[in-house]
């Protein structure tokens, strides 16, 4: 541990600054927003943790008492207000004297000192969470699971019946005998615990959790949320490194333990089987919520005070709290407690001091509240931020493409066929609505269909019809009740695999079905769009009769997250260009008052080079990019020289603008004979749109110091999230500038949209269309970055990056790179220079 920020290892300059940044010139001068760039592999995820722990362990106790006195002077101004208003005979009453009050705060700090103080030995006195794992593992269960039959059949086997809704008279009154019955525990409850008090661990709990009112142990939370899975878990990892000094050193509390909670979803969590076997995310939260509202409920999770604060769920949360644990972890400490890993996690969400979770809990206010997530006064932190734009417009919008719908009214049809006589006449009734509905909305997209980014209003669907005749709201509210959804998905997965079986005649396993991309489901999201359409989204289609509702201002779902916390910062690799951040998400703060920081790599300058090569001849407009002397002559030649320039034994990576045009130039070269040349040297692989993974070929030949080439799509499976490190890749090629379809309904409404805001606030067509082309060479440059940010991964890696286009050269494209590629351009040069120059490069490189 060193330095100032308690780093585990000896950071470098960047890293020092960027913690320097986000304490001194962030928090501490209560910034509302920070952009954070650092490029992978400076140790941003580290950086980020040391610095703002930091912040907050030096900052707690005087956050704690100012959050005292301020709980303290508000009482007393009530009380005071309160006799006032009570006797208006009596003068007005006299505020308490200095001394007292500051005696009173003085008694409330010394508490709270002495809770955490008494919480941190009783996490001391707990056994290690994997011993405590196994002793309560030999309580044995709760209830029995996965019974088998007198049949032979076992309890999780999918079976007809569980296709099946309850009618809602039964749903009805079996949710007012449970409600009944929560009440009657709820009271007996109460009677226990006037006659008995609560456990020690209760005890050491409430004592921890607040004294008077205040939350002593969190002043300020810190949410960390990420994008993947995957990245949640570095985190957890990354937090367990840096050891940080207790808040309360000068009060004898030597050591005080990070409080962490990794949020998952039930798909993650679920521990009972008969819930888990739905596989899909959708499935598993209606399936549990079944389970929960059945007379035998679920056996590791009741809502009652009991199950709330009994000793397992308790013991759930304290492990939780004695030491940093992944997500992974959850799941077993909850199989062996028999407590439900998913609601004992979120019991856990207010003693917790960070808190990890995935951008959709983050985002989303339903699931906000729904998890009981406060984000007052907290400092957040949106890791891989480049994507936050497009999360949150993916959150609030929906589609539904033609086959999505003609597959579900079919699968709508067979389900009504083959349950018709088990089926409750509400489910009926229900039912054949609902299949009205997806039939209307079939004929009018047959109907209305022209072309692609052609709009229409929700309303527009119902006319000429008798389906405003019903109620949509109550269709959906119906469909959310009655968990149908997942039935009617299962039961079209489960026929979809009898026929390819029947087919193939090959074995497909149930599992695999139910695993499918639910169809209904989304469907029912785009139905809820119908419902209550926002007004900053827009009804459109898109090409193959695709039917879209598209958020167009993302600032609006993030305005609470802003007013809310205390600070929001957002982080990633590759932010760069920073535009679209301030006018999709910030438009209503000035770009002043949000801090930005983009710090150079951890690399020697001498380790990479970026090379713009300017030539005329190379410029990939659309006009242009199919030229045959391009594509067979200057393009060809460009990589075939690169390749010998290259060393072998390292990999050269060819970024492509889209899979047509990449499938274009690989048939061209392959009719010219040069494709053969090509590959005499290394060998080819190139990505397909529906081909296989090529990745794991291309890293073995490059292992074996054989010579290759790989050509990859911007913004396709390769260009995010792929470590090209060492030798997977010396040299990354940008062939021509990715912008994209310009022709696209996507790209269409978000440019009108875009236009009209600039008109609206008295700008010119000028304005307007100077605003159109920052967007999309935004966009464009996004994708560049994030492409050629795959090269470099770690300090002492090293490769040369060539960007393919004269375009490149223009200052508005050049500005717009990554601060680190371009700090080290080269002097734009012509194809002959930059090989000798590359040359050169790589001998170095090799001394």
């Amino acid at each position: 541990m060193t330095g100032r920020f308690h780093h585990p290892y000896t950071p470098y300059d960047i890293q020092e600054q960027l913690m320097e940044s986000l304490y001194d010139d962030t928090l501490n001068t209560n910034k509302k927003i920070a952009l954070v760039e650092s490029p992978t592999g400076t140790g941003k995820t580290l950086s980020l943790i040391c610095a703002i722990v930091t912040w907050l362990r030096d900052n707690k106790s005087k956050l704690i008492k100012d959050e005292q006195q301020l709980n303290s002077s508000n009482s007393t101004n009530t009380a005071s207000s309160s006799s006032s208003s009570s006797d208006d005979d009596d003068d007005e009453s006299e505020p308490e004297p200095e001394w007292v009050v500051e005696a009173f705060n003085d008694s409330r700090a010394r508490d709270t000192v002495a809770a955490v103080k008494d919480f941190e030995n009783y996490l001391d006195s707990l056994p290690k969470p994997m011993v405590t794992m196994q002793t309560l593992t030999a309580r044995g269960p709760k209830r029995k699971i996965a019974a088998t039959k007198s049949n032979g059949t076992n309890d999780n086997e999918i079976n007809d019946n569980d296709f099946l809704p309850e009618e809602q008279e039964q749903q009805m009154n079996e949710t007012k005998t449970q409600s009944l019955n929560q009440e009657v525990k709820q009271l007996l409850h109460k009677l226990e615990q006037q006659s008995q008090s609560q456990s020690d661990q209760n005890n050491e709990f409430d004592k921890y959790h607040t004294i008077g009112g205040t939350s002593i142990a969190n002043p300020i939370k810190i949410y960390f949320a990420s994008r993947t899975h995957s990245q949640l878990s570095q985190f957890a990892h990354q937090l367990q490194l840096p050891q940080f000094p207790s808040s309360f050193e000068k009060d004898n509390i030597p050591l005080e333990r990070i409080k962490f909670l990794p949020l998952g979803s039930k798909k993650q969590l679920c521990i009972e089987p008969s819930v888990k076997r739905w596989k899909t995310a959708e499935a598993i939260n209606d399936a549990c919520y079944d389970l929960r509202h059945s007379k035998q409920g679920c056996p590791f999770y009741s809502n009652t005070p009991q199950w709330h604060t009994s000793r397992d769920t308790i013991t759930f949360r304290d492990n939780l709290y004695k030491e940093i644990h992944d997500i992974e972890d959850l799941v077993p400490l909850g199989e062996s407690l028999k407590v439900c890993p998913y609601y004992a996690s979120r019991d856990s969400i207010p003693g917790a001091e960070i808190v990890s979770l995935p951008y959709q809990y983050l985002l989303s206010n339903d699931a906000r509240e729904s998890l009981g997530i406060d984000l007052d006064n907290s400092i957040v932190i949106v890791d891989e931020a480049h994507n936050l734009i497009d999360t949150i417009n993916n959150i609030y919008s929906a589609s539904m493409t033609y086959d999505n719908l003609s597959t579900v009214l079919k699968g709508l049809n067979n389900y009504l066929v083959k349950f018709e006589k088990k089926l409750g006449p509400r489910n009926r009734v229900n039912l054949l609505k609902l299949l009205k509905l997806l039939e209307t909305i079939k004929l009018f997209v047959d109907s209305n269909f022209k072309k692609p980014g052609q709009r229409f209003q929700s309303y527009d669907i119902l006319n000429d019809s008798n389906s405003d005749l019903f109620n949509i709201h109550k269709l959906i509210d119906y469909v959310n009740k009655s968990k149908i959804a997942y039935k009617i998905d299962t039961y079209m997965a489960k026929t979809i695999d009898k026929i390819q079986q029947k087919n193939n005649s090959t074995s497909t396993s149930s599992s695999s079905s139910i695993s499918r991309q639910p169809a209904l489901f989304k469907i029912m999201k785009f139905l809820t769009t119908l419902t209550n359409p926002s007004k900053e989204g827009q009804f459109f289609f898109e090409k193959d009769k695709e039917i879209k509702y598209m958020l167009l201002e993302p600032s609006k779902m993030l305005e609470p997250i802003i007013n809310k916390s205390r600070c929001l910062i957002l982080a990633g690799g590759t932010m760069e260009p920073l535009a679209d951040f301030y006018n999709e998400l910030f438009p209503q703060i000035d770009p002043k008052d949000i801090l930005t920081f983009s710090c150079n790599h951890v690399i020697p300058d001498k380790n990479l080079q970026t090379f713009i090569i300017d030539d005329p001849i190379f410029e990939f407009t659309f006009a242009k990019r199919n030229s045959t002397s391009l594509i067979n002559n200057d393009l060809f030649y460009f990589y075939n020289n690169l390749s010998y320039t290259v060393p072998v034994t390292g990999g050269i990576v060819g970024f492509f603008p889209s899979y047509q045009y990449l499938q274009f130039v690989v048939d061209s070269w392959s009719k010219s004979g040069k494709l053969k040349t090509l590959t005499q040297h290394r060998k080819l692989f190139y990505e397909k749109k529906d081909g296989e993974d090529i990745l794991s070929d291309y890293i073995n030949t490059i292992s074996k110091g054989e010579g290759a080439i790989l050509f990859a799509i911007v913004g396709g499976r390769l260009s995010e999230g792929i470590n090209f490190q060492d030798n997977l890749c010396r040299a990354v090629v940008m062939t021509g500038l990715p912008f994209p379809n310009v022709f696209s309904g996507e790209l269409q409404i978000k440019k009108d949209h875009l236009e009209d805001k600039i008109k609206r606030n008295g700008g010119s067509q000028k304005d307007a269309q100077d605003a159109t082309r920052e967007f999309y060479e935004t966009i464009c440059m996004k994708a560049v970055n994030q492409s050629v940010g795959r090269a470099i991964r770690h300090a002492n890696d090293y490769a040369a990056i060539y960007l393919l286009d004269k375009r490149y050269a223009t200052e508005n494209i050049k500005q717009k790179l990554s601060l680190w590629v371009r700090k080290r351009i080269q002097q734009e040069h012509s194809v002959s220079t930059v090989l000798k120059k590359t040359s050169s490069f790589f001998q170095a490189m090799s001394q």
